[in-house]
């Protein structure tokens, strides 16, 4: 079990992107998504536009938490990428302050 450590969103986005990212694009870590669910009113995103958590797995395990909206058109919303919200770094998780849990 690893340590949490409650941080910035900006901090985690900084890691995944500086650590996660080249290990994701060089096919070292899989992308597992989870089945997407309807994103309400709330989200701010267009109607039929959908909800959906992301998980980022190596050869030891899961390794990054992220969500994203897909809209209805199959492109990611929002800021076009998915937004980390739990990154495995140096033997703790980094967990985005709006977050309540790290992956299991």
């Amino acid at each position: 079990m690893y340590e949490s450590i409650i941080t910035s969103a900006r901090e985690v986005r900084a890691v995944f992107n500086a650590f996660i990212l080249p290990r994701i694009e060089s096919g070292e870590i899989l992308r597992l998504p989870l089945p997407a669910t309807h994103a309400g009113a709330s989200s701010g995103q267009p109607p039929g536009t959908r909800s959906q958590t992301l998980y980022y797995l190596d050869d030891r395990g899961i390794v990054a938490k992220a969500h994203c909206f897909l809209l209805p058109y199959g492109e990611i919303g929002a800021s076009g990428v998915p937004d980390p919200k739990a990154v495995l770094f140096e033997g703790q998780w980094l967990v985005a302050e709006t977050e309540q849990a790290v992956p299991d």
